[in-house]
């Protein structure tokens, strides 16, 4: 009996063999794999991105412990122009999984760069620290081709993601002044330790320069010269210093070694007490008279706008040619300044020439008798031409 449940009746379904066997047309095929293909063109490219972005994360690491070593080197003495972080920690060897290498010119403290292991590189981008004597970090990068990595190189490096060549020039200047500054200083104690009494130039930082000149007495600072010759007058007694005191009023003033029995010796410099037998200080004193006097006479020399060889005593030779200045003889003899004027003809022009190209003969009568010519002679006329000739002038030359 058949049974019903609403309107329909209740039959088993049975598959023909041709429903079973149908499957998917090559048009449907063509549809899903244009999908799929589609989707992999979109999916693979950042899958790239996401991989080469996470690589330099990871360069980013290590460059940041490279830095804190570096950091630790500073604080322990050492110059950031010497040492380089520990291959320990970041080497070519961990680099190059990641794609980079360091920069073989720039890989000490002071300026530590990696760049891309590939050349044709175009998503890494180069990266790396610099770090002042004092401990100062600055974090530089050089943008890729491909804009896509540039918020990494700014995260990076911040307004320094792609260095122009101006500030290139300011960090080297700020590199020299804190390389400097450093030299300075570690010949300015290094000389106190010693220890040492006179004066001596340390940094001055108002000035940017080892020019500031610093009192001692035996390895402690003094005020000036003043404190250095009170300390001394303590040290040895009034006496002495009334020896001194008198010596450095002579006139014209005691220059060199002055040694007394009673109270040692001290060097002068120009009348100037330097409080010390130190022969380095008063090398140093008498080298800094003679920059100051050469410094003077040759602003003095230019001040005069004269043509030729600037040459002092004891101060280095120069040349002037208009206003042009030069330190060396070769150098100037390239300039008009330093030729032997001479005359010279040279052609300046062209001009129309007449002149004799050939002759006619005609007769003409000599002597005529009853009006009748008896004595015929033959003359010569002469036939004029013209041609174009150069013309000359004289002018001065530089030999």
């Amino acid at each position: 009996m058949m049974k019903r449940f609403h309107g329909f009746t209740s039959r088993p379904i049975f598959l023909t063999a041709k429903c079973q066997s149908r499957g998917y047309s090559i048009l449907e095929l063509v549809a899903v794999m244009s999908i799929l293909s589609l989707l992999a063109a979109l999916a693979i490219p950042n899958f790239v991105r996401w991989i080469k972005l996470s690589r330099i994360d990871s360069v980013k690491t290590l460059l940041n412990s490279a830095a804190s070593e570096c950091l630790q080197e500073i604080r322990n003495g050492n110059d950031p122009n010497k040492v380089s972080p520990n291959s320990s920690i970041i080497s070519n060897d961990n680099l190059q999984v990641y794609g980079y290498v360091t920069k073989s010119a720039q890989n000490t403290c002071s300026s530590f760069l990696v760049v891309p292991l590939k050349q044709d590189e175009t998503f890494l981008y180069q990266l790396g620290f610099q770090i002042s004597s004092a401990g100062d970090i600055v974090k530089i990068a050089i943008p890729a081709s491909d804009s896509d990595s540039l918020s990494s190189c700014k995260n990076w490096a911040g307004v320094n993601c792609g260095i122009t060549p101006e500030q290139q020039a300011i960090w080297d200047a700020l590199a020299k002044i804190e390389k400097d500054k450093k030299t300075c200083n570690d010949e300015f104690y290094t000389w106190l330790q010693k220890p040492s009494s006179g004066s001596n130039n340390r940094w001055d930082d108002t000035t940017k320069s080892c020019t500031l000149e610093t009192w001692a007495y035996k390895g402690s600072i003094q005020k000036d010269q003043a404190a250095v010759q009170s300390a001394r007058a303590a040290d040895l007694g009034a006496a002495c210093a009334a020896k001194f005191k008198a010596k450095s009023s002579e006139s014209p003033p005691f220059d060199g070694l002055f040694s007394d029995p009673d109270c040692g010796s001290t060097y002068f410099c120009s009348g100037k007490d330097l409080a010390t037998d130190s022969l380095t200080a008063y090398s140093a004193c008498k080298e800094e008279e003679r920059v100051q006097k050469c410094t003077a006479a040759l602003g003095n020399w230019k001040n005069t706008k004269a043509n030729g060889k600037f040459e002092v005593a004891g101060c280095q030779a120069a040349w002037a040619c208009n206003g042009t200045y030069y330190n060396t003889q070769t150098d100037f003899d390239k300039t008009t300044c330093a030729c032997t004027w001479q005359d010279e003809s040279y052609q300046n022009g062209t001009a129309e020439e007449r002149y004799q190209c050939g002759e006619t003969t005609s007769q003409v009568c000599g002597r005529y008798v009853f009006g009748r010519c008896v004595q015929w002679n033959s003359v010569s006329t002469p036939q004029y031409c013209t041609r174009t000739v150069p013309t000359y002038g004289t002018r001065k030359v530089c030999k």
